[in-house]
C-alpha cells in the first residue's frame, strides 16, 4: 500500500508518491447520530480505507451497523477516544499505509480535503520540513491557531485530532496515542511529543473542517450578555467527568512537557486556564465543575492515570 518515496531529515519525510489509496481514515464513535453517515460519505471518496471504531456504544447501534458495507468495523470495549483511534491506527500500520486521517463522529470533511493535506504534505517535506501531522486552517470557520512559519508553512499550534493527516512514519517514530489521557489532550500530548522529537504540525491551506461544537453557552451577567472588544463571550459547557479530565490531563501535559516545550505549554496554559474560568465561573453546575476540577489537578499532580476513579 505504501506510496512514499523520499524523506527528510528526521525521520518523516513528504509525502511524495502518495496517493488517495495510500490513506486510511479512523473514525472513533461512541453513540453516534445519524450524522455520522454523512460524515462516512464525505471521507469514502477520498481514502483507500475507511476504519471505523465503535467505542462500547450504548445508543446508535443501527448507525454502525448500517455503515458496515462501507466500512471496516471494529468493535470495543469503551476505553476512550485514544483507545478507539489506536485500534484503527494499528490497522493502518499493518497495511503498509502512508498516512492515517483521524476523526470524531460530529466532523465535515468537504471534497478535496485529503488531497489538499496531501499536497501540502508533500510540499512541506519538499522543503525540508519534518512533518508530524498536517491539520486543517480552520474549524467550523474558526481560523486555527498558529505558532508562526517554517520555509513559508504556518505551523499549526495545538491543532485538534479531528482532521488530522497523521504520516505513519510519525507513529512508528514516537509511539501511538497515549490511552492514558483517555479523552482530552489526547491530541495536545501527541503534538507535545512530536515537538520534542523535532517533528513539526503543519497547517493545509483551503482545508476546512467541519466540526460540532457541543454545548456553548452564553457569557451573561443579570440577564445581559458579556462582551469583550465588542465581541459576546461565550463559553463549551461539559459534564464533570470531562472537566475532570481536562484538568487532570492539563496537569500531566504540563509536568511532563514544561522543561522541553515551555513557551508551548505557557501559552497552551494560558488558552485552557481562560476557557475555565468562564466555565468555572458561569455554568449552571459550576459546584459541580469545580469540584471536579479540583479533583483533576489533584490527581495529575500525584501522576494518577486512566480512567476516572
Amino acid at each position: 500500500m505504501s506510496g512514499v518515496e523520499g524523506g527528510v531529515a528526521g525521520g518523516v519525510g513528504g509525502g511524495s508518491g502518495v496517493d488517495r489509496a495510500a490513506v486510511v481514515a479512523v473514525v472513533a464513535v461512541h453513540d453516534p447520530g445519524p450524522g455520522l453517515v454523512d460524515l462516512v460519505s464525505d471521507v469514502v471518496a477520498q481514502v483507500g480505507r475507511v476504519v471505523l471504531v465503535d467505542d462500547g456504544s450504548r445508543t446508535g447501534l443501527e448507525v454502525v451497523e448500517g455503515l458496515r458495507d462501507r466500512v471496516t468495523l471494529v468493535r470495543q470495549a469503551n476505553a476512550g477516544v485514544a483507545a478507539a483511534l489506536n485500534a484503527g491506527i494499528a490497522m493502518a500500520l499493518s497495511d503498509q499505509a502512508d498516512a492515517v486521517l483521524t476523526l470524531d463522529q460530529d466532523s465535515r470533511v468537504p471534497p478535496g480535503y485529503v488531497a489538499a493535506a496531501v499536497a501540502t504534505w508533500q510540499e512541506a517535506g519538499r522543503r525540508g520540513i519534518p512533518v508530524s501531522a498536517v491539520a486543517p486552517a480552520s474549524y467550523s470557520g474558526h481560523p486555527a491557531p498558529t505558532a508562526g512559519r517554517l520555509h513559508g508553512h504556518a505551523v499549526a499550534f495545538d491543532p485538534m485530532q479531528s482532521g488530522l493527516l497523521v504520516p505513519t512514519a510519525t507513529f512508528r517514530a514516537i509511539g501511538l496515542l497515549d490511552e492514558g489521557f483517555v479523552i482530552d489532550g489526547v491530541d495536545s500530548e501527541l503534538t507535545a511529543r512530536c515537538l520534542t522529537s523535532g517533528l513539526v504540525p503543519v497547517i493545509a491551506p483551503g482545508c476546512e473542517l467541519g466540526h460540532g461544537q457541543g454545548d456553548r453557552l452564553p457569557v451573561t451577567l443579570g440577564g445581559r450578555r458579556v462582551t469583550l472588544r465588542g465581541q459576546p463571550l461565550s463559553y463549551n459547557q461539559h459534564s464533570p467527568d470531562r472537566v475532570y479530565y481536562m484538568a487532570r490531563n492539563g496537569t500531566v501535559l504540563t509536568r511532563r512537557y514544561a522543561r522541553s516545550e515551555p513557551r508551548w505549554v505557557a501559552r497552551r496554559l494560558a488558552e485552557e486556564a481562560r476557557a475555565h474560568l468562564l466555565r468555572l465561573t458561569f455554568s449552571p453546575d459550576r459546584g459541580q465543575l469545580v469540584r471536579a476540577a479540583l479533583e483533576g489537578v489533584r490527581d495529575g499532580v500525584r501522576g494518577r492515570y486512566g480512567a476516572r476513579p
